[in-house]
């Protein structure tokens, strides 16, 4: 390596470094990067000083990053680097497309790299805390987020699934519309090797990658949870199951916490399309329940202001867990206990295996499951002695 100059800026030395062992093949597509600390050692620069070199490279499309794992050297650098270097503005450089993945024709983004997010609503604290994960993986590898809201439409998830495509995302990550069991165009974009994660949960008859929660093992530890502090009659309520694997999975947990300590599963305790007046029903109707699991948030709410209708207090008379929490929590009168889902660490995941698909687009597709929490509060105790 060089000596340093010090009347060249450090980071145009940096720069310089790299592009020439690239340049020269001694760094090839994939290759790992020396690390920030070890740059700023042979420079005698500060990591700040990498970082903007690094920044620089990743805009330039030389380099890509992965958080946690360091720079590495992106496909067809060699060739990017040509072309900056001849007479042609670099005002007018736009980034090709990655060697191997497939072509699609329509207006495209200019700019930094694009990677698509399309969720299926923006009514909750859920959406934030994704699209954050997402945008800081992203920015770390120099992309930009494209947010799309499908409303809980199939039809608007699928126009923006080839809008996306078409507007010249590199990626996508989708946050499959509820009760979708099967989705033709992502199977479409997969078999093509376009690069696509799905959040939250897995499609059925499409191998694709995913990033979700352990809702199986969630929903084991809430029933298991209130069987502990003595509950036999356990009910949950959620939003259909059918066709979503995530509640799918948490039926089976429920199931599952119930077979292993030897109570029969009662299904008059479930409730699977449930309206505020069908909650009020079920409860008033049902023979006494001690304790409840809501599969979300929402029915979470529903059913504490039903119990509260009916007279029925909360945890004296009925416990309950509630599957993903609140804003504000400790402002309810009875503070939830809940099962919390790492929503900001799964956009993060989600983001990080997009990228690493957009550099392979042939690598051996993955689902990603991340643990949740129980967070005990105050709405569970030991059932009442005798039935309300």
């Amino acid at each position: 390596m060089k000596q340093p100059n010090k009347r060249i800026p450090i980071y145009l030395q940096i720069r310089e470094y790299i592009t020439e062992q690239i340049h020269l093949g001694s760094w090839k597509p994939g290759d790992t990067l020396p690390s920030e600390n070890e740059l700023a050692r042979l420079f005698q620069g500060s990591r700040i000083t990498v970082k903007q070199a690094l920044k620089t490279l990743v805009e330039e499309g030389v380099v890509y990053r992965v958080q946690g794992k360091g720079s590495f050297v992106a496909e067809g650098a060699d060739s990017i680097m040509q072309v900056m270097d001849s007479p042609v503005s670099t005002n007018s450089f736009s980034l090709r497309p990655v060697a191997g993945a497939p072509q699609y024709a329509g207006e495209r983004l200019s700019g930094p790299p694009v990677i698509a997010f399309i969720i299926q609503n923006t009514l909750d604290s859920i959406c934030s805390e994704l699209l954050l994960g997402i945008e800081e993986a992203a920015a770390d590898g120099g992309f930009r987020v494209l947010f799309m809201n499908a409303r809980e439409s199939r039809e608007r998830e699928l126009a923006m699934l080839k809008e996306a495509v078409q507007s010249g995302a590199k990626g996508i990550i989708l946050f499959p519309v509820h009760g979708e069991t099967y989705n033709e165009e992502v199977l479409r974009l997969t078999m093509e090797q376009y690069p696509v994660v799905v959040l939250d949960r897995y499609l059925r008859g499409v191998e694709t990658n995913c990033v979700c929660s352990d809702n199986e093992n969630g929903a084991y530890q809430a029933v298991s949870y209130l069987i502990s502090k003595g509950h036999r009659r356990i009910g949950c309520i959620s939003s259909p199951v059918l066709g979503t694997t995530s509640l799918e999975d948490r039926l089976h947990g429920y199931e599952q916490a119930l077979a292993d300590n030897l109570i029969p599963v009662d299904h008059a305790a479930r409730l699977f399309e449930p309206t505020p007046e069908g909650i009020i029903n079920f409860l008033r109707t049902q023979p006494p329940l001690t304790g409840l699991v809501a599969f979300d948030n929402v029915h979470g709410s529903l059913i504490m202001k039903a119990a509260e209708h009916l007279g029925i207090r909360i945890p004296e008379d009925l416990s309950l867990v509630i599957f993903d929490d609140y804003s504000y929590p400790e402002l309810f009168r009875v503070p939830p206990t809940v099962i919390v889902q790492p929503f900001r660490k799964m956009g993060q995941e989600a983001a990080l295996l997009l990228m690493e698909l957009i550099h392979s687009p042939q690598a051996e597709r993955r689902r990603i499951t991340l643990p949740v929490q129980l967070i005990e509060r105050k709405s569970v105790e030991n059932p009442p002695s005798s039935p309300r």
